[in-house]
Order: structure tokens, then sequence, then C-alpha cells
């Protein structure tokens, strides 16, 4: 076997894992995790109208950089599964008013482990929804 032989197929795979990998990450920004955040928004009285992604590197209100220790690692073919999905999420109160929230959701092991809540600075917001952000 030739030697560009085997750097043509190094390539490939390094090439195809990339691709897999941007694949797996597209496919996760595009997720509304209304199922997750419906339900805490409704015992705080708003309701869901909807969740997107905030765009790559766009944290909104919550640090840009977290150390936390003691989280598990894990990874299944490669992949890992410990990460975190940020969302502007448009709720609205019950008097009408749409508002927009920060939420982090903390996946660990490929589950959601907790969600975390942030408004941006300045943002005139009912009661309830006050009670749920950190901070």
């Amino acid at each position: 076997m030739s030697d560009i032989v085997l750097y043509i197929g190094i390539g490939v795979l390094i090439a195809s894992g990339l691709a897999v990998q941007l694949l797996i990450t597209h496919r996760r920004h595009e997720r509304d995790h209304r199922k997750d955040l419906e339900p805490i928004l409704k015992a705080h009285g708003l309701t869901f109208v909807s969740s997107r992604w905030p765009g790559r590197l766009k944290v909104g209100p919550f640090p840009k950089f977290e150390i936390e220790v003691g989280r598990p690692q894990s990874r299944v073919g490669g992949i890992r599964g410990e990460y975190d999905e940020y969302r502007i999420v448009t709720v609205q109160d019950s008097q009408g008013k749409i508002h927009e929230l920060w939420a982090k959701l903390e996946i660990e092991v490929f589950r959601l482990r907790r969600i975390r809540w942030r408004a941006e600075n300045g943002m005139n917001l009912p009661t309830q929804a006050k009670e749920m952000l950190e901070n």
C-alpha cells in the first residue's frame, strides 16, 4: 500500500468524523425542548410560546465560562454526553404580555440534569417569572 492511499484514507476518516459531529450538533440546535421547558413555565403561571437557539457562542446573561467540578464524563461512540444548550424562550404571562427569558439546559450522561433561567438586564418581568430566575 502506498503512502498516498494511507493519507487519503486517514483524510476520509477525519472528514467523515467531522461531518458526523456537525450533523449531531445541528440536530441538537434544532430542538426546541418544549417538553422540558413547558411544565416549569406552567408551574409559574407562564405560557410557552417558542424557543430558539441564539447562535454560536451566544450565552446571553449567563457567564461565558463556568467551571464545575465533579460532573461525570461519558462518551458513547465518540459522542460526548455532557453539554449545555442555550435557548431564548418566548413566554406569555397571564395578562397576555410577551417576554423573553434565557434558559440554560444542562445535559449530563445524555439526560437533562437541570434548567437554569435568567433574563436580560432591565427587563420588566411579572413576579411569577422573577421567582424562577436565578440571582
